[in-house]
């Protein structure tokens, strides 16, 4: 009987993934994530960001994956901005923008994907990152701050 194993050929480990936060964030329980993090907005609203590991099909690329992410967990009447690349800790990411109204006010959500390596495992790294609220438009840029200190490291 074959033996599957994690880690293993099938199946190799991602390589280290860091994310540095402001001061009076706290780290969350990442649940079937990597990480997770939340701190206060300036208007007293939360800033969430979460990092996790996708497996996706063979031949899949970044901007395939945040694509999908967004369509799946766009709720409805949301405005989907088109995906677009940016540098991030010296690699490549596909991100894309989305924004919805809640009671409590808009929100912006922004998904951000990468390889997980230069192999052809298709495996990604995605970072999800959300502002909502009154103070919107400066918590946007704490946001901002934040993904772009996202590093994945090249060895497991």
């Amino acid at each position: 009987m074959p033996v599957l194993a994690y880690p293993g050929p099938a199946a190799p480990p991602l390589p280290a993934v860091t994310l540095e936060v402001p001061e009076g964030w706290e780290a969350l329980p990442a649940g079937s994530g990597l990480l997770r993090a939340r701190g206060t907005g300036s208007a007293g609203d939360p800033i969430e960001v979460g990092v996790a590991a996708h497996g996706v099909a063979e031949g899949t690329a970044a901007q395939g994956l945040v694509e999908e992410v967004t369509d799946a967990g766009a709720p409805e009447g949301s405005e989907v901005e088109p995906a677009f690349v940016v540098e991030i800790g010296g690699r490549e990411w596909a991100a894309r923008n989305l924004t919805w109204d809640e009671p409590s006010g808009p929100v912006v959500e922004v998904v951000l994907a990468t390889s997980s390596g230069d192999d052809a495992s298709a495996r990604f790294v995605v970072a999800t990152g959300r502002v909502r609220g009154q103070g919107l438009e400066d918590d946007y840029d704490t946001l901002q701050s934040v993904l772009e200190t996202l590093t994945v490291g090249t060895d497991a």
